[in-house]
């Protein structure tokens, strides 16, 4: 068991569809869900889309965490006209194309960017690969993973967080918000302070090892009724 993959159930977070002033990307930009999941010692955000982020790859998935006091409440790592009133404590930014990649800051009175992964001078260039994180896509998704440590996150911590779409332009607001099952803003470079987010708990260990325990013992059930 000590060796073994071990995931924990999806926490599933649904928003509204069609809550998005824009057809833009012809969906890309609008949030069905997010599920969050914990493998081993890395988190998993998995982004559901109107649209197909494969064929149309020119979003930017942004993801806001209050881990506690100090947060920054009227901006972001990106400098975008994105913010959370609780206090942005890291900002994960990412985007779909060229090759995908990721960026994490923390905010400790100023924004500084503590990790990357991915290409970050468009195809072709060298990529830069950090244990544990990650972006990847496929139909109506992206997925994004970080280790939870990174975060300054452990088993049984929890946080709150809001999910963000945007478009390619630096300036551009949160088109779609997780959090908020309303239209967020009427035009790219309106302003967006997120009042709303939800909560995630980091599982405990034996949590994730029960899970995965059960896991094998229905496989072995389903087995030996098929012998």
């Amino acid at each position: 068991m000590a060796g073994a993959n071990l995931s924990a159930q999806a926490t599933i977070y649904g928003d509204a569809t069609g809550d998005v002033f824009t057809g833009a990307g012809g969906g890309i930009l609008d949030i069905t869900s997010v599920e969050v999941t914990t493998t081993g010692s890395d988190m998993n955000f998995k982004i559901n889309l109107a649209g197909d982020p494969v064929g149309t790859d020119w979003g930017k998935y942004l993801i806001g965490i209050h881990t506690g006091a100090g947060g920054d409440t009227v901006g972001n790592g990106w400098g975008r006209p994105i913010s959370l009133s609780t206090g942005m404590n890291y900002w994960i930014g990412n985007w779909a194309d060229s090759g995908n990649g990721e960026q994490l800051y923390q905010y400790t009175g100023a924004w500084n960017q503590i990790n990357a992964w991915g290409n970050f001078a468009g195809p072709g260039a060298t990529a830069q690969f950090d244990a544990g994180f990650g972006v990847t896509k496929g139909l109506n998704f992206v997925n994004v993973q970080v280790p939870f440590a990174a975060l300054g996150l452990g088993p049984t911590s929890t946080f709150s967080f809001d999910v963000y779409t945007a478009g390619g332009n630096g300036g551009d607001g949160a088109i779609d918000s997780l959090a908020n099952p309303s239209q967020t803003i009427s035009d790219w470079g309106n302003a967006y302070s997120s009042g709303l987010s939800v909560s995630y708990t980091v599982p405990e260990p034996t949590a994730l090892a029960l899970l995965g325990l059960g896991g094998l013992v229905l496989g072995q059930r389903s087995f030996r009724r098929r012998n």
